[in-house]
């Protein structure tokens, strides 16, 4: 059996739930078993249409403890409900959940634990699993002759549709106490009212070169023209310009967005790593030889504080044609 760890954002299922469900029915027609989805919180609330014909059962594993996340409570809860039964692979989104539920299972359920994965398949009764190392210089080919957790790239693999699954929701009590929860979390604290930035179809983002915070409201202005959403470097967010949770590059976010706009990102390979899969990368840099241009589709050379203003009206006036 193949099993599939769902991401709940309060009631709604996160986008990164429906790729890890391909990636699963991938797995379970190579293996020639079945397909299961499980979420794991208390008094879960989900929209039936939305997940019945995309797996053959659905479990909401429940407890009080697991009202809010902790990857303890949450690995314990799992790794009791999966101990017996067939699990010949977990598959989790590698979304700031799946990377930490991840090896919280692994290690209790003696799985191997595979962080990133762009692609998979299984021929054979193996299980095999490509993955960028490296900020995507090499890819890493794994035949996995055991069993595994294996996390998969945001974009790497277009979402689910519905198949001819008899969908049934089946509601779980989980085996928890209070030892298995050790931290409690106190207040939750949500960073404005944007979506995830792994989720975004076009990104505008601003590095070193944006001087600062007030100027990222430029950056805000060309995402909304767009469509999009801001983005940072690691540079704008040390120094304080952009939160953490919209930076971009190895050590912050992976992102695949159809459109990504740098903008005064110098293009370290840090960063480069975490756009790789971006379809199209625009740069607006006064460097016309700085690696982000090497690597852009499109380089705009100049002031930035000249360009994106001319392309707001640009846009704006096309919107009007």
């Amino acid at each position: 059996m193949i099993w599939v760890l769902g991401e709940l954002r309060g009631s709604s299922i996160a986008p990164s739930t429906f790729e890890a469900l391909y990636a699963g029915r991938i797995l379970s027609k190579g293996l020639k078993t079945g397909l299961n989805l499980v979420f794991v919180g208390h008094d879960i609330k989900i929209q039936p249409e939305a997940i019945l014909k995309k797996a053959d059962k659905i479990y909401l594993l429940e407890h009080e403890l697991l009202n809010v996340y902790t990857s303890s409570a949450c690995g314990a809860a799992v790794e009791r409900f999966l101990a017996d039964k067939d699990a010949a692979a977990i598959i989790t989104p590698a979304s700031l959940f799946g990377r930490d539920a991840a090896p919280a299972l692994a290690v209790p359920l003696d799985m191997a634990c595979i962080a990133n994965v762009s692609s998979l398949d299984a021929r054979d009764g193996i299980i095999l699993v490509k993955r960028p190392l490296y900020g995507g210089k090499i890819i890493e080919t794994l035949s996995l002759k055991g069993r595994a957790v294996i996390s998969v790239m945001p974009r790497a693999f277009k979402a689910a549709e519905d198949m001819d699954y008899d969908g049934e929701i089946i509601s779980v009590d989980a085996s928890l106490g209070e030892t298995d929860c050790p931290v409690s979390v106190k207040e939750t604290v949500k960073e404005g009212g944007a979506r995830d930035i792994t989720e975004a179809d076009i990104l505008v983002s601003g590095g070193r070169g944006m001087e600062n915070a007030e100027n990222f409201s430029l950056l805000k202005e060309l995402a909304d023209a767009l469509g999009g959403q801001v983005a940072a470097s690691r540079a704008a967010v040390d120094a304080g310009w952009a939160p953490p949770s919209i930076q971009v590059g190895q050590t912050g976010r992976t992102v695949a967005p159809k459109l990504y706009v740098a903008c005064a990102i110098s293009g370290a390979p840090q960063h480069l790593a975490g756009i790789r899969g971006a379809k199209y990368v625009i740069a607006i840099n006064k460097d016309p030889d700085a690696p982000i241009c090497k690597e852009a589709d499109l380089c705009m050379t100049g002031n930035v504080f000249e360009i994106i203003p001319a392309l707001i009206k640009e846009i704006k006036a096309a919107a009007l044609r």
